[in-house]
């Protein structure tokens, strides 16, 4: 009897680790496309700060400013968020005094995702922002904008087409 559950045991370890393997896969697939929103967010608000810095040569005073960014850099066809959402993903500090970010080593924080993850394609936005302070050189810069279509997200549609 001893040997049959030896072998119970040794089967049912077996199925339990079989069936965990592509459980913790599917999780680690699920945590990873997460993860790729926020690297977006990241990336793509980085460079709008950038290209604002780039064409006012002012420090962003709120989400307004860069609206024109991203009215320009992002079309519909390929942005993943509406501006409004991606504001909540993102938080940024309006008030850093851009010398002293200009300075800061290390990097200061003047920027992270809401979700707490640490996550960028292009690396940390402190570092890219300082970085882009100190040289005015920006290497993800974005032209033509992001995706294949580029352009303005919002068409003026005529006022014989929209009912006025």
């Amino acid at each position: 009897m001893s040997n049959t559950r030896s072998k119970r045991l040794i089967v049912t370890l077996t199925v339990v680790v079989l069936l965990s393997i592509p459980c913790i896969y599917v999780v680690n697939v699920l945590r990873s496309l997460a993860s790729f929103s926020d690297a977006y967010a990241t990336d793509w608000t980085s460079t709008f700060v950038i290209d604002h810095l780039r064409t006012s040569g002012d420090w962003p005073s709120d989400w307004d400013d860069l609206r024109d960014e991203y009215d320009r850099l992002a079309p519909a066809s390929h942005y993943a968020w509406s501006f409004e959402e991606l504001q909540t993903r993102v938080w940024f500090d309006w008030g850093a005094d851009p010398n002293a970010v200009r300075n800061a080593d290390p990097p200061q924080e003047v920027f992270r995702l809401t979700s707490g993850r640490q996550v960028s394609f292009n690396g940390d936005p402190n570092e890219l922002i300082r970085n882009y302070l100190r040289t005015g050189e920006d290497p993800n810069r974005v032209d033509p904008p992001i995706g294949p279509h580029g352009g303005p997200r919002h068409i003026d549609v005529p006022a014989a087409e929209n009912g006025e």
